[in-house]
């Protein structure tokens, strides 16, 4: 852009010279008094285009040639005019291949800024999927939800337990499976199974128990309250022995005695006995893989 001002300076220099020249040579009067009518003055639009005319020419690299007549001026002022617009002609020739050079390099510059660096990506790969695989316990129900955008399979040990679509919802239900494995495209992960714990058994004597304590207060109340936790409720079996009556509210089980109706039977079970008198049940508890728990309850008494 310098180049450019640069070369327009010295177009305006010769031209600058050249009217001088003229205005000496008719002996024009050079003060600021108007010389000219305003009606024959060139208008300030044409003007405007004529120096727009000369700056398209200059962007092109083309040198206007601007010629002198001789009969106007005498031979010495007509060669050392000459010399300098010859001086002047070398000087912007110099300038112009750098302008030229300018707009060639400017597109480039703004052709790179533009241009995007591409992704390139092979061909018949897929994306690489970090596949994290929770934590799961053997005997155990699950609702597993497909966070990825390509379907998730789920298996077990290898066999296939659920096809799930991206973003949808499905149930599995484990067994004695060691692992579990989660297959995304060509990524997979995979976690080993917990084993189930046995339940746990909690037993409260509510009932009083023990010498002086008479049968019938026993059998009027509840004798105890057991609880199971385990985590998978639904697939535990519970099983009573003894002479008892069960009563149960979710993982809670109310015992109570039902052993002897009658003062008559309460006679013929205590004769030739010592008391107190000991009545016992057992409760057994075994979940889906396997595991048993038993616990014993026990009620004594020595009157009816």
């Amino acid at each position: 852009m310098k180049g450019n001002r640069d070369v327009k300076f010295i177009i305006y220099q010769v031209l600058y010279i050249f009217v001088v020249c003229v205005i000496a040579l008719k002996g024009a009067n050079l003060d600021l008094s108007e010389v000219i009518s305003k009606d024959n003055v060139v208008k300030k639009e044409y003007a405007d285009s004529l120096k727009a005319y000369i700056d398209s020419i200059l962007a092109l690299g083309l040198v206007p040639k601007i010629e002198i007549d001789t009969s106007m001026i005498p031979a010495e002022e007509y060669e050392k005019l000459k010399m300098q617009l010859s001086q002047m002609q070398l000087q912007v020739q110099s300038i112009t291949p750098q302008i030229s050079q300018i707009q060639q390099q400017q597109p480039q510059i703004e052709q790179r800024i533009e241009q995007q660096p591409e992704i390139k990506r092979e061909e018949g790969k897929e994306q690489i999927i970090e596949v994290q695989v929770p934590k799961f316990t053997q005997y155990l129900s699950y609702t597993i939800k497909n966070p990825y955008s390509a379907t998730l399979t789920v298996l077990g040990d290898g066999s296939v337990l659920a096809t799930i679509s991206p973003g949808a919802s499905a149930n599995i239900k484990l067994s004695d499976q060691k692992s579990i494995t989660y297959k995304v495209g060509n990524s997979t992960g995979s976690s080993s199974t917990a084993p189930k714990p046995p339940p746990k058994v909690s037993m409260q004597r509510l009932a009083p128990s023990g010498d002086g304590v008479s049968l019938r207060t026993i059998q009027s109340q509840v004798g105890y309250r057991i609880s199971i936790d385990d985590p998978a409720p639904d697939q535990l079996k519970v099983k009573f022995s003894g002479p008892v009556v069960v009563k149960q509210s979710g993982n809670t089980f109310d015992v109570t005695l039902n052993f002897l109706n009658s003062k008559s039977q309460f006679d013929n079970y205590t004769d030739n006995k010592d008391a107190p008198y000991t009545i016992s049940f057992n409760v057994t508890i075994t979940d889906a893989a396997g595991q048993s728990v038993t616990r014993t309850g026990q009620f004594s008494f020595s009157d009816w």
